[in-house]
């Protein structure tokens, strides 16, 4: 959709539900009006105020999950407030945010300030003002209240009481809501309603949750945010032939054993998860035209294969077929 220059793509790629909008292509003299009217009062129900004499600029990407909206911003320096006139629309939704930079929540009567890192639980249903003197970069994330808050040992002391960046917690639940946006965590309603469960685990548990509610999350939502964390963490370094499952377990602060837990709770192996992302990115690449001109051992070198022969012989047998078919376009019969 587009309104008024104002770009916003309903659908990214291979994302359902996502809406992706930047403030780019406004004039600028129109942007902070337009931007104003069509989203902040119109589409988020709040107001804004720029706070810089530079140019006023917002860049969002915007998942829509059952039970949960998640937000990654970047935005120049300004104002964002709640007050009566958006109150009445009913909306009671429970917004857990965190920002990379230090701003002033004030809400419930009280001025909290926030350091770079930190995040804090606020509520739709009560007025709020967050002033943000910097170019700021947030992850948001929105909850209904009647779902969430029975997760919470002490709701009232949780809402609008500052979570700090060294959280655990914190940090665990900002790496798996970055994972969100790889499709294939979100691609069918049963992991999408997965995927919502485990960001109440993550958030709950950095909050204060009641003692099943943790109990529950450690099993459930720290173990699932941690496996993906690690599955990154592998695709990332699957160049490196050498790849160790004692690094990796290092490297995420748990034991190799826990890391083989982890796995095994998939039906899988480390070895087996490390073996079929190289085979899948060799494939991938040999598929592409943008690798035409490399040659085969140089692809599967660079995907971490040392063993040539070893190479061939597993890649036919996951695929049926020869990684000099894939590159000619054949497939199996």
């Amino acid at each position: 959709m587009a309104s008024a220059g104002l770009s916003w793509e309903s659908t990214l790629p291979g994302q359902p539900g996502a809406t992706r909008f930047s403030t780019d292509d406004l004039p600028e003299r129109d942007r902070v009006a337009i931007f104003r009217e069509i989203v902040a009062r119109t589409v988020v129900r709040n107001d804004v105020e720029p706070l810089s004499d530079g140019p006023f600029y917002v860049h969002s990407t915007v998942r829509a999950l059952p039970g949960l909206f998640a937000y990654w911003s970047k935005c120049s320096p300004n104002r964002l407030s709640r007050g009566a006139e958006f109150l009445s629309d009913g909306n009671d939704s429970l917004v857990f945010s965190w920002t990379k930079q230090p701003r002033l929540v004030e809400t419930l009567g009280r001025e909290i300030p926030l350091a770079g890192g930190d995040a804090i639980l606020t509520s739709c249903a009560d007025a709020y003002r967050k002033t943000m003197l910097c170019p700021l970069e947030t992850v948001t994330v929105s909850m209904p209240r009647k779902a969430f808050a029975p997760l919470l040992r002490d709701f009232d002391a949780c809402l609008a009481h500052p979570v700090r960046g060294n959280s655990a917690a914190l940090n665990l639940m900002l790496q798996y809501i970055h994972l969100l946006r790889d499709e294939s965590l979100t691609s069918t309603p049963e992991l999408q309603e997965l995927a919502v469960t485990h960001v109440y685990d993550l958030v709950a548990l950095a909050l204060g949750a009641t003692r099943d509610a943790a109990e529950t999350a450690r099993r459930r939502g720290v173990s699932a945010a941690r496996l993906q964390a690690i599955k990154s963490s592998i695709r990332e370094r699957l160049v490196d032939g050498g790849l160790l499952e004692s690094a990796i377990a290092a490297r995420h602060r748990i034991t190799p054993r826990y890391l083989q837990m982890l796995f095994e709770g998939e039906g899988t192996t480390f070895t087996a998860f490390v073996l079929d992302q190289r085979l899948a990115r060799v494939r991938s690449m040999l598929a592409s035209s943008r690798f035409a001109n490399r040659k085969i051992v140089e692809i599967a070198l660079e995907c971490g294969f040392g063993d040539i022969s070893y190479f061939n012989r597993t890649f036919r047998m996951r695929y049926g077929m020869t990684p000099s078919d894939v590159r000619n376009g054949r497939t199996t019969t």
